[in-house]
This record gives structure tokens, C-alpha cells and sequence, in this order.
């Protein structure tokens, strides 16, 4: 239940139910009431997807407007990109993208007003040539901002509509379709705002999580540690006592590598508990994956697993050996994925600000249920492994000031996304 007394998944629902009455474009009370109400309800739906879906089917239902695409800016500043559309056939290209520093995006932010192309025709001769190629493209007419907190979120690119060849809205109604695109902003600025809440309430719950383990784990490996250094000692006195040759001496050693097995659960538990401070500097990552590469290349071969870098030179300040760590880790958790053959891809992409490592893989994917206990510690799909390297992975990435997110699909691969800000740190 929400603070406004009703559930907001039958509101959304609702509001996806609602029809214009009569024709579908219409000058009476009852289209504009349906409008209205309908705008305003949109901020109820608070699933981005859903909203996708939902804006280009209304404008088409409201308007009758024949051919509807979403552009929305991405994430860290990047371009506005096709979030969604309807009616474009096969034009749609989610390739299609506009500079938030354009000429059109500035003219949209600066004015907050509709660009009716056929009105306008100065302002078109003013966008880019690019811009004006990917209008005539999706075969657009008019342009409508779509501003939330005084930015430019995004805006709704429409094609003409019902029955003509041009955009043929009244007055009255561009005036409802200006406060339709009004309150999509903020419809989808929610959206936005809410995923990032979870997704901070999640980080912070983890981080609980792994402080509270972290804990337990530095407890336990103090206490497990000096018995098992007086253990070893002794089995090593012990083992000295036979003679060559004896039975008994195999034995002995079977029991010395299970308490060196033991030792380096020890080992993991202190470094999981008390990490090492990164000693930042300059890292070149195509350098340091290529680097990484060549120490799994053996295993790769003998796996038939085909690895590859495509990795530009970009600098990062980070601790070279603690994100040569993280990235190994990942690597060779991608190679016993594969143990019958596949691919293997680094990658990065860069906004300017962060830059993003992918590590794909093509193995047998993970589990939905076991995603979300991926960086827990302990938890560990793997037979004989001890669940602390990812949470390991986790806490270096975090204590650079990123993130470290997986993908997967069960039956087609992995990908693993190491999120770290960008910079030419010394």
C-alpha cells in the first residue's frame, strides 16, 4: 500500500486499461478528461519497461499518431538513445542516437516547447546534418521534450497522423500532448529515481552483509589459525619419525595438504576480513588484460576456450595488482564455466567519467536464484571452492569507488561488469 491509500500495481493496471471514448481523436470532454486523467496517473508506473510499452501504444491510442519513438538519455551522460517505438516497421535501429550536446537536444532544453518540424523550418535548417538525416529516416514531424528537475530527460519523436501526411494536431490538442510528454518526464524520472534507491538499498544491504560476515570471519581465522600452525608442526615432527619407504608417510602427507587446504581458507577469511589499502596509481587496461589473458592462455588452450582483448588504451587510477586480482578471478571463474570449450571476451565501454570492463563468457550461465547470492560470502556453486573470491572481488572493486554487477542466462554465458570511475591518477 502506498501513502496515497491505493496499491500502485492495480493502479498501473487501471491506467493501462483506459480507453479515449468515441473517436480517437476527439474534441469532447470526455477525450480531454480522459487525457488528462491519464497523464496524470502515468507517475503511478514505476516500472521503466512497462513505461516504455505504455507511452508509444497511448500516444498512438490519444493522438493517432502513426509512427511514435522514445528517445531517453542514457545513464552518466551519454546520448539520447531509442528507448522505444511503435510503428517505425523495420527502421527501428536501437543504433539511432542523438548528442545531449546537439543542436536539437539544446534547442528542446533551451526552449521546453514542441518542435513542429513543418512550423519551423528555420530551426530544422539549424539542427545537424546527422540530426536531420535520422528525422527524414523514422520519417518524424515533431519533436515534444520531455523535461523533469529542469533537465532534459529524453523526448517524443512523432511521425504524422491519422489519415494525412503531415502532423495535423489542433491547438487544443498539442496542448494536451505537451502535458502528456510533462508528465512522461516525470513518469520515467520516478522510474529512474526508484531503480536507483533500490539499487543503493541493495548495495547497502550487501554491504552489511559482507561487514557483519567480516567480522565473524576475523574472529574465527585468529582463533583457527594459531592451532592449526602448532598441527602442522607437530604432523611435520610426526612425519619425521618414519622411516623411508613406511605406509604411514603417505598418509602423513595426504593429512599436511588438507591442513594447508585449510590454511588457505584461513588465508581467504583474513583477506575478506581485513583487505589491503589500494595503492593507487596509473593502469593501463588494455595492458593489464592482455596481461591477464596470458596467464590463463594455457589452460584456455587445453580447454578449447578462444580468448579475446578488445580493450583500448584507457587509464584508470586503481591499485594494478588488486584489480589484476579481480579481473583473474572473474577470468577463471569464466574458464570452469567452460570446461567443454567457448568463448572468451574482455571488453570495455567508456562514458567518460566511469569505464565499464565486460568479462563474457559462453558457459552455462547461473541460476536466477543464485545471482543475487553471488558476492555473499561462502556462497559457492563450485565443488571445493569457499565462496570468498567474488566477495573478495566485491570489496576491492567497491574500495575503488565502483561496482561490480553479473548478467547472466542460463544455457548461454555470463557477463560479468566491472565499473570503475576514470582518470589519470598518478
Amino acid at each position: 500500500m502506498t501513502a496515497i491509500g491505493f496499491d500502485v500495481g492495480l493502479a498501473s493496471e487501471y491506467i493501462l486499461s483506459m480507453k479515449v471514448p468515441g473517436k480517437r481523436i476527439s474534441r469532447s470532454p470526455e477525450y480531454r478528461q480522459a487525457v488528462h486523467e491519464f497523464s496524470r496517473s502515468l507517475t503511478l508506473i514505476v516500472d521503466e519497461e512497462q513505461l516504455r510499452e505504455t507511452i508509444p501504444a497511448k500516444l498512438r491510442e490519444f493522438f493517432g499518431v502513426e509512427r511514435v519513438a522514445v528517445f531517453l538519455r542514457e545513464a552518466d551522460g551519454g546520448p539520447f538513445v531509442l528507448s522505444s517505438a511503435r510503428g517505425l516497421g523495420e527502421e527501428l535501429d536501437s543504433s539511432l542516437a542523438f548528442l545531449p550536446n546537439g543542436r536539437l537536444a539544446r534547442w528542446l532544453k533551451v526552449n521546453e516547447e514542441p518542435l513542429v518540424l513543418s512550423d519551423q523550418p528555420g530551426v530544422v535548417d539549424f539542427l545537424g546534418d546527422a540530426e536531420r538525416e535520422i528525422l527524414a529516416r523514422l520519417d518524424i514531424h515533431a519533436c515534444f521534450p520531455l523535461v523533469a528537475l529542469n533537465q532534459l530527460k529524453g523526448f517524443l519523436a512523432l511521425g504524422s497522423t491519422a489519415g494525412s501526411n503531415a502532423f495535423t494536431l489542433s491547438g487544443e490538442q498539442r496542448e494536451l500532448l505537451t502535458v502528456f510528454a510533462g508528465q512522461t518526464a516525470l513518469a520515467f524520472e520516478n522510474a529512474a529515481l526508484l531503480r536507483e534507491q533500490r539499487a543503493r538499498l541493495k548495495r547497502l544491504y550487501r554491504a552489511e552483509r559482507l561487514a557483519t560476515a567480516g567480522e565473524l570471519a576475523a574472529g574465527a581465522a585468529h582463533e583457527i589459525r594459531n592451532p592449526l600452525a602448532s598441527i602442522r608442526s607437530a604432523i611435520q615432527h610426526l612425519r619425521g619419525s618414519f622411516s623411508e619407504g613406511d605406509k604411514q608417510t603417505d598418509l602423513v602427507d595426504d593429512i599436511l595438504a588438507e591442513v594447508d587446504r585449510i590454511n588457505d581458507i584461513v588465508e581467504g577469511l583474513l583477506s575478506f576480513a581485513r583487505p589491503a589499502e589500494p595503492q593507487f596509481g596509473r593502469v593501463n587496461l588494455a595492458e593489464l588484460a592482455r596481461h591477464v589473458v596470458t596467464l590463463v592462455e594455457v589452460q584456455a588452450g587445453e580447454q578449447n576456450v578462444v580468448a579475446s582483448v578488445d580493450v583500448p588504451d584507457i587509464v584508470v587510477r586503481a591499485d594494478p595488482n588488486l584489480i589484476t586480482q579481480v579481473l583473474l578471478n572473474v577470468v577463471m571463474n569464466a574458464l570452469q564455466a567452460m570446461p567443454d570449450g567457448g568463448a572468451l571476451d574482455i571488453a570495455t565501454i567508456s562514458t567518460g567519467r566511469t569505464v565499464e570492463i565486460r568479462v563474457s563468457d559462453t558457459g552455462a550461465g547461473i541460476a536466477m536464484e543464485d545471482r543475487e547470492k553471488l558476492f555473499d560470502p561462502f556462497f559457492t556453486t563450485k565443488k571445493g571452492g569457499t565462496g570468498l573470491g567474488l566477495s573478495v572481488c566485491y570489496g576491492i572493486v567497491q574500495r575503488h569507488g565502483g561496482e561490480i554487477e553479473v548478467e547472466s542466462d542460463v544455457g548461454h554465458g555470463t557477463v560479468v561488469m566491472i565499473r570503475l570511475p576514470e582518470g589519470h591518477g598518478s
